[in-house]
């Protein structure tokens, strides 16, 4: 049997986390050594339900019918030998000996993960959403965890931009987690990659997860912490980062408000503050020298009234009276600039008559 199916064998079908895997490596060298021991030579390795699974699947055709599985599911499986492996990751100490992949490889000379709470407020999803088109119109590559909330806001944001993206899963590679995310997942599988540790039918328990966070930090350059309560997965996400010596970013937000209470004590403890994307790219001098197709948006390219209407409007929902009278416009006019403004995407309408300004 090749060398990669052993390691198929090794890092999937006996379901043991990384931590296992390297202590076991580290007494019987190879996987395909621990696939050949005698049954009860390779007990004292296993726990009860490793042992099982040891011995329902070593057998050689089983693996390859396993593995030959994965092309069906258009899946990928790459070792930490192969040059197709992210360089970063391997950078890591406790990087996964192989990992699954759907997609494409997507390379870039800045990588940026952007984390945060899965019941963020407005704020935090149009920030996101804000950071993760601006970055990716300059060429850097947008990292999070396909979640609800601050990920999936900020995966969406790089793909509205036509830009790649790259999830990481805290689950098996051909679960969609949550379901709600099934048009993410095929948006970001077409147009990014998405990466999981755990193969085929492995569910999204919770342990899982913060086991996950070190593969998104460790795919990263730096770690954006947009919105994360106190006791938070996007500050082990953030904490892995630095264990991994990368660059950690917060965003600051209301101080009364609980999922903000986490990017405020990163700040603390002295992560920099970010109020826009050249926050970030400051912190990587060298990728700026390459760092192409930069956007800035010009109000004053606007006509009068869409101008008038754009300085009025706030993350914070407002009426169209409200609108109309802090613009000084007639009711009509303000409509009209309104309409022209959600044409141009500066603009939106979130519930009837109620606007929010589209960064």
């Amino acid at each position: 049997m090749n060398e990669k199916i052993s390691w198929f064998w090794f890092t999937s079908l006996l379901e043991m986390n990384r931590k296992t895997q390297g202590e076991i490596l580290s007494a019987v060298i190879h996987p395909e050594e621990l696939r050949k021991l005698n049954a009860e030579t390779a007990k004292p390795f296993l726990n009860k339900r490793q042992y099982r699974l040891f011995l329902e699947t070593r057998d050689e055709s089983y693996i390859c019918k396993k593995y030959e599985e994965l092309k069906k599911q258009k899946t990928d499986y790459i070792i930490w030998k192969e040059p197709d492996y992210p360089q970063r990751l391997k950078q890591i100490y406790d990087y996964p000996f192989g990992i699954f992949r759907k997609g494409r490889p997507q390379e870039s000379r800045l990588v940026i993960a952007i984390v945060g709470a899965r019941s963020c407020t407005l704020y935090g999803r149009e920030m996101a959403g804000y950071f993760a088109k601006e970055l990716s119109r300059r060429g850097v590559l947008i990292v999070s965890g396909m979640a609800r909330g601050i990920d999936g806001a900020s995966h969406r944001g790089a793909l509205d931009v036509g830009a790649p993206t790259a999830g990481v899963l805290g689950c098996g590679i051909d679960r969609i987690y949550p379901k709600a995310h099934k048009k993410l997942f095929a948006d970001v599988e077409k147009q990014g990659v998405i990466y999981s540790e755990y193969g085929p039918g492995v569910e999204p328990l919770s342990f899982l997860f913060p086991q996950r966070n070190r593969i998104i930090s460790g795919l990263s350059d730096g770690i954006f912490v947009v919105e994360a309560r106190e006791k938070s997965g996007s500050l082990i996400t953030a904490d892995s980062g630095l264990e991994q010596n990368k660059e950690i970013f917060a965003l600051p937000g209301n101080v009364t408000s609980d999922v903000s209470r986490g990017c405020h004590r990163l700040i603390q403890q002295g992560a920099k503050l970010v109020s826009g994307p050249e926050d970030i790219l400051n912190e990587f001098p060298k990728f700026r020298v390459f760092s192409h197709n930069v956007c800035q948006f010009d109000k004053n390219s606007l006509a009068r009234g869409e101008k008038m209407v754009y300085d009025v409007l706030s993350l914070e929902p407002k009426c169209l009276e409200q609108i109309a009278s802090e613009a000084k416009l007639p009711v009509t006019e303000a409509v009209t600039s309104l309409y022209y403004l959600q044409r141009q995407g500066l603009a939106e309408e979130i519930l009837k008559n109620y606007y929010i300004i589209k960064i």
